[in-house]
């Protein structure tokens, strides 16, 4: 991650020697843009972390204060892990329909194109017209369904 930025910052002093000090501002402008979304999505990603981490804390403290032993906290932190996984699940079916939705509209739009498309004009070349509007339903299903999904 570090080697990419400093690759697009010698990049962009690359491009401020190429063209010239009339460049500078746009080139600065766009460096500090860069930086400033990379400075925000790490502060995001710390206040999240830290947002959590106290409201874990606080669930805890509160199970100390009402029932102090130790079997209880362990029961607690069970029970916040078992929220996190039943959370991820949830995204994971959520995902799975996206993926059923997409595979069954793709094949409604392409039932009528193929029925088109062999009504217009019987023959192979219509043939070859219809399998190769199927493949390219069953490239873009595929490729959505085997996609890496994003963490949320």
């Amino acid at each position: 991650m570090a080697a990419e930025r400093q690759d697009e910052i010698a990049a962009s002093v690359a491009a401020l020697q190429d063209l010239g000090p009339g460049y500078d501002q746009a080139l600065a402008e766009g460096l500090v843009e860069r930086i400033g979304a990379e400075i925000d999505k790490r502060i995001a990603a710390e206040v999240d972390n830290r947002v959590a981490a106290e409201v874990d804390s606080r669930i805890l403290t509160q199970l100390d204060r009402y029932a102090g032993c130790r079997h209880q906290r362990r029961r607690a932190r069970r029970m916040i892990r078992a929220e996190r996984r039943m959370t991820r699940a949830e995204r994971a079916d959520r995902s799975g329909r996206q993926a059923l939705v997409l595979a069954l509209g793709s094949m409604l739009v392409a039932l009528p194109v193929t029925a088109i498309v062999l009504k217009g004009s019987p023959g192979g070349a219509a043939i070859m017209l219809m399998a190769l509007v199927w493949i390219i339903v069953g490239i873009i299903n595929v490729a959505y369904a085997t996609r890496k999904h994003p963490q949320q």
